[in-house]
């Protein structure tokens, strides 16, 4: 290092010589310069340079010093913090060891403690039982009777006075409630049937929907589990099912066919699937027309779907949906009269009779199955409750439940709200469906009870069966439907079992 400086220094100081002897001493010609001057001056030149060179050397030499004097006091520092902080947690670490110890010991007494109190109490319940010559059992008995008998007339006294006072209002009280509730209600019963009509222009139209030796008209049948009726007038054709959905379904898909003339298997199957999407925004629409009605807008995506399947079913002719809506608002009125918990009722009203939508799937009674939506939703066990128990078999644990029965009774019982013998129909095709369902088991696809009941149609998985096991499935379905269920006439049933190979050209 010190060469390079030196090497600097010397190179600097003769080009500062010759520089120095040219322009400050006034020689003009640098050759006639005499060498003792040119030695002395680069000498001079070059005792400048290296005493520069040297003090900036040493300047950087006392500040590197000085930062390895700061960084070595940092280091120390922080090792003197680091070893306090061990020493504060060693400590912490033994002040915790001798509270730990401290707690068992104190558990130690106070479990001790609590056994010599146990001791001490069963001590003096003896000694206690001795003296007075009575059990504790008998003590208790002997002051309750005591009591009671002190009680037994002031308590007459209250219930004569308030039996009397509630025989005076009651009746009024009740007349009052309950025809102010049927007054805010407006509903008119509509009744339902099991035949839907749509209107097509000429013959020929009804033709194309038959189609080549009946191809079209049964395609549609085997797809939408309906009766298609195309005797009755020349210029509409029947659907008939005891399913309101699938009725509806088959109505739409039906009308776009119409609509759009070009009617084949393949359209047919496109048309359903398009009326299936129409009707499942129409049951999302009907169910926000229910929540809201219930005053309940933030319920779960789920349930809306769920009771916007009530205007497809149907409790003996009437439509779920309109049931509902008006036991909804009986009930709203009656637990305002009451100042019950107006929302609570209208949200129990609201699913009351959901268990209905799927009754056909469980065993279990509707409002049995209607707890148990309500509880798979996370809702209130106070709501379930009145869910669950408008019907009475279950023990109503609040006002609320009770109105929601009440509700439920004045709508069923006014007169033409319901008609028997649709409900029975009902019950006879779903209980005929349900036997196929219970004979196929996983390997039914889809079971469709149509012409009244008088045929039963089972498709089954082609990739589950095969021919021979749809014969003795078939035969296996009519025993059962034999011993089990009260019909009119015959009921044929046919398994159908049908393979197909779907590609797309592209």
């Amino acid at each position: 290092m010190e060469a390079v400086i030196a090497i600097v220094a010397a190179l600097a100081a003769a080009g500062g010589t010759f520089t120095y002897l040219k322009y400050v001493t006034k020689w003009v010609n640098v050759k006639n310069i005499p060498e003792d001057v040119i030695l002395e001056t680069a000498n001079k030149k070059i005792a400048e340079k290296m005493s520069q060179v040297n003090e900036e050397v040493e300047s950087a030499r006392r500040e590197t010093e000085e930062r390895m004097r700061k960084a070595r006091k940092e280091m120390m520092e922080q090792e003197e913090l680091l070893i306090e902080r061990e020493r504060k947690l060693n400590g912490r670490a033994k002040m915790l060891d001798e509270k730990s110890e401290e707690l068992e010991k104190q558990t130690e007494d106070v479990k001790n403690l609590q056994r010599g109190v146990e001791s001490t109490r069963a001590k003096l319940k003896t000694e206690l039982e001795k003296i007075s010559g009575l059990t504790r059992d008998e003590a208790k008995k002997k002051l309750m009777q005591e009591v009671e008998a002190d009680m037994a007339d002031y308590e007459a006294q209250l219930i004569r006075k308030a039996e009397k006072k509630a025989e005076e209002i009651a009746d009024d009280k009740a007349k009052h409630i309950l025809v102010e509730a049927m007054q805010k209600v407006e509903t008119d019963y509509v009744g339902e049937t099991t035949t839907t009509s749509v209107k097509i222009e000429d013959d020929k139209v009804k033709g194309r929907i038959i189609g080549k030796e009946g191809r079209n008209i049964r395609a549609f049948e085997k797809a939408t589990g309906v009766d298609v009726i195309v005797d009755d007038s020349p210029t509409t054709i029947g659907l008939s099912s005891f399913d309101p959905l699938r009725r509806e379904i088959a109505r739409v898909s039906l009308s776009k066919l119409v609509g759009d003339g070009r009617i084949h298997p393949g359209s047919i199957e496109e048309a359903i699937r398009k009326a299936k999407n129409e009707i499942a925004q129409e049951i999302k629409k009907n169910g926000q027309i229910l929540a809201e009605e219930a005053g309940w807008p933030g319920i779960d995506i789920g349930l809306l779907k769920l009771i916007g399947k009530m205007k497809y079913r149907t409790s003996y002719g009437q439509t779920l949906m309109s049931h509902t809506i008006e036991v909804i608002r009986i009930g709203a009125a009656i637990a305002a009269e009451l100042k019950a918990d107006v929302d609570l009722v209208k949200k129990a009203c609201l699913l009351h009779d959901v268990g209905k939508i799927l009754s056909h799937k469980l065993d279990l009674p509707h409002h049995h199955i209607s707890g148990q939506v309500a509880r798979k939703y996370g809702l209130d066990e106070k709501l379930v409750n009145a869910i669950e128990a408008h019907h009475l078999d279950i023990e109503p644990q609040s006002v609320e439940a009770l109105v929601v029965h009440i509700a439920d009774a004045i709508s069923g019982a006014r007169p033409g709200a319901r008609k028997d013998s649709y409900e029975q129909y009902i019950k006879r095709i779903e209980g005929i469906e349900n036997v196929a369902k219970e004979i196929g088991g996983d390997k039914v696809h889809e079971v469709f009870a149509i012409r009244a009941g008088r045929e039963l149609r089972v498709i089954v998985d082609p990739n589950t069966t095969n021919d021979s096991e749809i014969k003795v499935m078939a035969k296996k379905i009519v025993e059962q439907i034999q011993k089990t269920q009260n019909y009119p006439g015959n009921i044929e049933v046919s398994v159908i079992r049908e393979s197909r190979a779907v590609e797309v050209a592209r």
